[in-house]
Order: structure tokens, then sequence, then C-alpha cells
């Protein structure tokens, strides 16, 4: 009965074992992931996130302001 113990945990970590890089594919495949998402976000919004920050800067009195409504 004593050789039951040994011989479960010998075979749960034979199956076990070839799974330990898994974890480090899975968060790779997360970061590409991520990364095309920004990339997509950042290509169809980026004139308007420029815009966005060129607003908030020039509101500040930092960099040159192109806005249309200053006419200078």
């Amino acid at each position: 009965m004593s050789f039951i113990i040994p011989f479960l945990t010998s075979r749960t970590y034979a199956v076990l074992r070839p799974q330990r890089g898994q974890g480090m594919v899975e968060y790779a495949l997360i970061l590409v992931l991520i990364a095309v998402v920004v990339i997509v976000v950042l290509l169809t919004n980026g004139q308007a996130i420029h815009n966005l920050y060129s607003n908030i800067a020039c509101g500040m009195g930092i960099g040159t302001c192109t806005l249309g409504d200053q006419g200078g």
C-alpha cells in the first residue's frame, strides 16, 4: 500500500513536467496581442490623439499653437 503514493506522485510529476514553458509562451502571446491592438488603435486614431495632446500643450502655453480659432 505504501508504494501507491510515490507511484502517483511520480506519474503526476511526469505528466506536468513538459508544460513548464507553456506559461511563458502564453505571456508572450498575450503581449503580442496587446501590441497588435495598440498598433491598430494608433493607426486608426493617431491624428486625433496628436490633436488632443497638441490642444492640451497649446492650452498650457507649451510649444507652437496651430489651432484654427487663434488666428495670428
